[in-house]
């Protein structure tokens, strides 16, 4: 025991975190979720573009055809950005826009966090529901995605709603079929064909693992998937064909392509088993109990309790693996079948094991914690010397402001996580909730205390405003080169410039003006073109952007 620890310690304290764990997993997702969502700009490179989508939709009225700075952008069907744009038009008021729509990820995430419970109360029982949010908050793979305008948000809750209507199924085959339906088409709508694919995919193998899915009621339970999954499925491709039958078909061979190998994705870095490669550090600290449960009940395959998730992880994985578009974020949906499945073999961790990872989790997060102050006192008040002189290398273009409210905000946090520690029972559960608590810490500190001097790093405002002064008054149309997505939304968003892209067909001689994207070393124009403005992010040695008008010869 730490020197003095049982100062910390308050029995009418540790005997509520007890009795009332479902409130205490409430409490930690809100904590958990809300840091980070307002208070900055869009960052690159998803968040700019999605939120560049929403701003689109929300300035041209269409909210049939996703687009992007004028042009036509079907990378997802619009379900998420239209979401968005609803609490980006309802919150408007009181917040900016880009914080606004940001918050649709708290509603998604709540929905996600209350389904896992309910699917964890229906296959383990009432004790244990609450352990599955605080499993899912705890991955340090969820951390950053959760906080970023992106639909992969909605596709975890699909996923988490397909987990609990499967789970319910067994009680109620009507009810659990109508949102496993719902599951399948909010995946549909969210990202596409994948997260779709992945569930249906799950449904029909589970029978084949599971007897209870074998039933008369079960074919009950499926007739209503595909009726409540239908409309998702159809109503929007319908509108989009009749209204644009260019762009379904532009639309559809992107979605396709992921597989078949067409179509605009990313396949560097690909392998077939690159999500083994990802999930050890995304899943963590779920996979290894995850894996436990597996192992223990390797005979008892067959129940639901392992059957479920056990099958839906397994069948996102190969859908995912059999992709050319492999990336980190895309692993997300995988997190809520593992987080059920590190459950039901909980109890049978050996004791050494659970004091172990207990006091890992706080040695771990003591560390980090204690790290972001000594960063933040280095930032903001140049103590010590040597490190803020680092710190303001990196970010040049960052001014100090220390803000008392979020200082005493970061302080509350650490002080609570400190003593919630030492008012845990010991229990199986204990280590999670450990773990949980210190990540919700962690990150409520590291985002009131540098969200500004991230923010600095990421942000295109400064720069975007220094081009807008430079623009010459009543100029006409501008011509771009090379111009990445999250730079056309944010160039849309902060001053108003929409571009005429070379690569969309458009000649370079069109307009006056020409707006390029290169490096220092890359991407300078010359006659008939004359330099009129350069700039970059503050801090960043390697993007450089130029403008240029068109010389009278």
């Amino acid at each position: 025991m730490i020197l003095g620890a049982h100062r910390l310690r308050y029995e009418p304290l540790t005997a509520y975190i007890a009795q009332r764990p479902g409130v205490v997993a409430a409490v930690l997702c809100a904590l958990w979720i809300v840091p980070g969502l307002i208070g900055r700009d869009p960052w690159k490179p998803d968040e700019a573009f999605i939120f560049g989508v929403v701003h689109q939709m929300l300035v041209s009225g269409d909210w049939t055809i996703p687009a992007l700075a004028g042009e036509p952008f079907l990378r997802h069907p619009p379900f998420y950005y239209l979401t968005a744009a609803v609490a980006g038009t309802a919150l408007s008021p009181l917040l900016p826009l880009h914080d606004g729509v940001r918050l649709v990820n708290v509603i998604y995430g709540a929905l996600t966090f209350w389904l896992l419970a309910k699917a964890a109360r229906e296959l383990y029982g009432e004790g244990l529901g609450w352990l599955a949010p605080v499993l899912l908050l705890s991955s340090i793979g969820l951390v950053f995605p959760a906080h970023l305008l992106v639909p992969d948000n909605a596709l975890l809750t699909a996923f988490a709603a397909a987990c609990y209507g499967l789970a319910l199924a067994l009680r109620r085959p009507q009810a659990g079929g109508l949102i496993v339906g719902t599951g399948i088409g909010l995946a549909f709508l969210a990202k596409g064909t994948a997260g779709a694919v992945a569930l249906a995919l799950s449904c029909a193998v589970l029978p084949l693992l599971a007897p209870r899915f074998r039933t008369k009621s079960m074919a009950g339970a499926a007739l209503m998937v595909v009726l409540a999954a239908l409309p998702w499925l159809a109503v929007w491709p319908a509108t989009l064909y009749f209204s644009a039958p260019q762009l379904f078909g532009d639309w559809l061979a992107a979605d396709l392509g992921r597989y078949f190998g067409s179509g605009q994705v990313r396949s560097d870095r690909a392998t077939f088993f690159y999500y083994l490669g990802v999930l050890p550090w995304f899943a963590w600290p779920m996979l290894p109990f995850a894996a436990w449960s597996v192992w223990h009940g390797r005979k008892h395959l067959s129940e639901p309790a392992i059957a479920i998730p056990l099958v839906i992880f397994l069948a996102t994985l190969i859908v995912l693996s059999g992709s050319h578009e492999r990336r980190e974020i895309l692993a997300l949906p995988m997190l809520a079948p593992l987080a059920l499945l590190a459950i039901p073999r909980l109890s049978s961790v050996p004791r050494g094991g659970q004091y172990a990872f207990f006091w890992f989790s706080i040695a771990f997060f003591l560390f980090f914690i204690v790290a972001i102050w000594f960063y933040w006192v280095a930032i903001e008040f140049g103590v010590p010397a040597r490190l803020a002189a680092h710190m303001a290398r990196m970010e040049p273009g960052y001014v100090p402001v220390i803000s008392i409210p979020m200082m005493i905000v970061a302080g509350i946090l650490t002080a609570a996580w400190l003593v919630f520690m030492f008012n845990v029972r010991r229990s199986p559960e204990r280590p999670l909730l450990a773990w949980a608590a210190g990540a919700t810490a962690f990150w409520g500190v590291l985002m009131t205390l540098t969200i500004g001097y991230v923010d600095n790093a990421k942000s295109y405002r400064e720069m975007i405003g220094s081009l807008v002064a430079a623009l010459p008054k009543d100029h006409g149309c501008i011509v771009s080169v090379s111009l990445g997505e999250s730079q056309r939304a944010l160039l849309h968003y902060f001053g108003d410039i929409v571009t005429r892209r070379v690569e969309s067909g458009h000649s370079p001689q069109s307009c006056e003006l020409l707006f390029t994207e290169g490096t220092r070393e890359r991407g300078e124009m010359t006659s008939p073109w004359e330099l009129v403005w350069e700039g970059h992010r503050a801090g960043d040695g390697r993007e450089r952007y130029r403008l240029y008008r068109k010389t009278a010869e």
